[in-house]
C-alpha cells in the first residue's frame, strides 16, 4: 500500500516539505540504529538514548504539527500505527507515508 497525497492536502503536504529536513535526519538515525543493532554493534546501545530523544522531539513537536493534535504516545511508531487506522483519510495517508520511511529499513516495523 502506497500514500495517496491528494487525499493529505496542500498545506499538510507543504509543510512536510517544509520540515523535510528535520523529518529526514530523524528517520537517517533510525536507519544507523537499525543498521548498527543488525550487526550486533555495541555503538548501537550508545545510539539508544540520543535516538530515544530524537524520536520523543519528534514525535511531540514535529508530528504535532503535521497531525494537529498533542502527542498521545511517547514515541513516532505508535503515534503512526494508530493513524494508521484512522476514519479520517488525510491522517491515515500521512501515517502510511511517514510509516512507509519506517518500513524501508525495518520490514514490518509500522
Amino acid at each position: 500500500m502506497t500514500a495517496d497525497t491528494q487525499l493529505i492536502g496542500f498545506w499538510t503536504v507543504f509543510v512536510f516539505l517544509v520540515l523535510g529536513p528535520i523529518i529526514a535526519l530523524v528517520y537517517a538515525s533510525y536507519a544507523l540504529l537499525y543498521w548498527l543493532y543488525r550487526r550486533s554493534n555495541w555503538a548501537a546501545y550508545l545510539w539508544v538514548i540520543p535516538f530515544a530523544v530524537m524520536n520523543t522531539l519528534h514525535n511531540w513537536i514535529i508530528c504535532t504539527v503535521l497531525f494537529r493534535e498533542f502527542p498521545r504516545e511517547f514515541f513516532t511508531t505508535p503515534r503512526l500505527k494508530r493513524w494508521k487506522v484512522s476514519d479520517d483519510p488525510s491522517r491515515r495517508e500521512l501515517a502510511d507515508m511517514l510509516g512507509g520511511f519506517l518500513n524501508s529499513q525495518d520490514e514490518g516495523h509500522y
